[in-house]
C-alpha cells in the first residue's frame, strides 16, 4: 500500500469483488437448482466415457473387425453422435457451469473470498485425489508401449511421474501440461480459472444487454486464438506457457451463454413455449447439425485453433434449452438413471479415464480388445460411484459449510 493510501482506500479495493457479488433480488425467491440440468450433465459425462471408449476402439480394431469400425464411423456422421460426443460434451459442461454459477451468485450475496473458498472446496479435493491416483497408477502400470493400441493410448502414461509436472498439477492454475496422468484434467484447469473471474462476468451479465456480453466474449475468443496462432509461429515456448490463459479467454463465451440463459430463463421459456411444433423441430435439427458436424467442418477447412468451437456453440445451447424448457425432456430427465448420473457426473468425468487406462495398461496384453473395453465399461460406474461417495460428497459438504459460515444476507429490494 502506498503511503498516500489510507485504510479506507485499501478496504475499498479489497471489497470491490465482494460488492460485485451483492445483488438485489426480486420478490420471488431466486432459483438455485434445476434438476433436469443435473441429468444433462450426467448424460454429457457418460457421452465423454463412450467417446473415449470409441476412440480406443477405432484406433485399435483389427482389419477383420472392419464392420465395427465402419459402424462407429457411420454413427459419427449421424445425430447418434450426441451419445458419444467428447469435446462437444465438455462445451455443454461449460455452459452448464455458467448457468449454475449465475444461480449460485444470484441466490445469495457473498464476499469474493467466500465464493472462491466454496468453489475450491467443491472442485479441488476430487481433482487432487484423481491426480494422485493417476500418478500412482502411471508409476505402477505406465511407462511402456501398449501393443495393439492406437496412437492416442500410446501418447499417455508414457512418462514416469516427475516433480515439476506433479507440481503443475497440484497448483492447477496455469498448468500447460495436463495430458501425462489424466487426459480430462485440461477442462478442470479451465473450470477453476474461469471460476475465479466469473464474478466479473456475472457483473457484466447484470449490467449489459445479452448481445453486448456475447459480443465482448466473442472478441476475447477471437483475440485469444489470434494471439495463440501468432505465438505458435514466433515464440513456441511462450505459446505453451500462455495456452491455459488464452484458452480461458476463449471458453469464457460458453460460461457467458450459460449465465445469460439463467438470467433470461423465464423469457427463453416463454419464447420456446410459443414456438410451433415445426419450428421446434427445425431448432432441434439445426442444433444437432451444429453439434454433430461443427468439429468435422473444422477439420475439413483445416481450422486448427479452438475458434471452431464456436460452430458447436448453437448445438450445445440447444441441448441446455431443451433440458431447461421442454416439458417432455424435463419429464424424461426425472428418471432415476439420469438423475443418478447427474449426481456422480463430476466423479464420472474425473475418474473414468484413470479406470480405462488402468485396464488397458494392466490387462491389454491378456485380453482381446472388445472384452477389454467391456470390462473397463463395467468397472467405470462402480469406481466412479465409490469416488463420489468417498471424495466428492465430503467436498460438497465442506463447500456448503464454508459458505454458510460467511454468507452475506441477500440485499433487500
Amino acid at each position: 500500500m502506498r503511503q498516500d493510501e489510507g485504510p479506507a482506500a485499501h478496504t475499498s479495493r479489497s471489497d470491490l469483488m465482494s460488492r460485485l457479488l451483492q445483488v438485489s433480488h426480486g420478490s420471488a425467491a431466486p432459483t438455485r437448482h434445476v434438476a433436469s440440468l443435473d441429468a444433462l450433465r450426467g448424460l454429457a459425462a457418460l457421452a465423454v466415457v463412450f467417446f473415449h471408449l470409441s476412440l480406443i476402439a477405432q484406433q485399435s480394431l483389427d482389419s477383420h473387425q472392419q464392420g465395427l469400425q465402419t459402424a462407429l464411423q457411420t454413427a459419427r456422421l449421424t445425430p447418434l453422435f450426441v451419445f458419444f460426443a467428447g469435446s462437444e460434451s465438455v462445451l455443454v459442461f461449460f455452459i452448464l457451469s455458467g448457468f449454475v454459477l449465475y444461480l449460485m451468485l444470484n441466490s445469495r450475496a457473498m464476499p469474493y473470498t467466500v465464493y472462491v473458498r466454496r468453489r475450491l472446496l467443491r472442485l479441488y479435493p476430487p481433482y487432487l485425489v484423481a491426480v494422485l491416483i493417476s500418478v500412482v497408477l502411471v508409476g505402477l502400470l505406465g511407462g511402456h508401449h501398449a501393443p495393439g493400441f492406437g496412437s492416442w493410448v500410446n501418447s499417455v502414461w508414457q512418462r514416469p511421474p516427475d516433480f515439476i509436472t506433479l507440481l503443475h498439477h497440484i497448483l492447477v492454475i496455469g498448468n500447460p501440461d495436463t495430458e501425462p496422468y489424466n487426459f480430462v484434467l485440461w477442462s478442470l484447469v479451465q473450470e477453476m480459472q474461469i471460476s475465479l473471474i466469473f464474478p466479473l462476468l456475472y457483473a457484466a451479465v447484470l449490467r449489459f444487454k445479452p448481445a453486448g456480453v456475447l459480443a465482448g466474449c466473442l472478441g476475447l475468443s477471437v483475440l485469444a486464438n489470434v494471439l495463440a496462432l501468432i505465438l505458435a509461429h514466433t515464440s513456441p515456448g511462450l505459446a505453451y506457457l500462455l495456452t491455459p490463459y488464452l484458452d480461458s479467454l476463449h471458453y469464457l463465451i460458453f460460461f457467458a451463454a450459460g449465465a445469460l440463459m439463467a438470467r433470461r430463463s423465464a423469457t427463453l421459456g416463454r419464447w420456446y413455449g410459443a414456438l410451433s411444433v415445426w419450428r421446434k423441430l427445425l431448432l432441434i435439427a439445426g442444433g444437432l447439425a451444429c453439434y454433430t458436424y461443427g468439429h468435422l467442418l473444422m477439420v475439413h477447412f483445416g481450422i486448427a485453433s479452438r475458434i471452431g468451437d464456436l460452430l458447436i456453440l448453437p448445438g450445445a445451447f440447444m441441448l441446455v434449452l431443451l433440458f431447461s424448457h421442454s416439458q417432455r425432456v424435463i419429464q424424461l430427465s426425472q428418471h432415476p438413471a439420469p438423475q443418478f448420473l447427474g449426481r456422480i457426473s463430476y466423479s464420472l468425468y474425473l475418474y473414468h479415464g484413470v479406470t480405462l487406462l488402468a485396464v488397458v495398461f494392466g490387462l491389454g496384453r491378456h485380453l482381446a480388445l472388445v472384452p477389454l473395453l467391456l470390462l473397463a465399461l463395467i468397472l467405470i460406474l462402480p469406481v466412479c460411484t465409490l469416488a463420489y461417495s468417498a471424495v466428492e460428497q465430503p467436498a460438497i459438504q465442506w463447500s456448503r459449510r464454508g459458505a454458510r459460515r460467511s454468507v452475506v444476507p441477500p440485499a433487500s429490494d
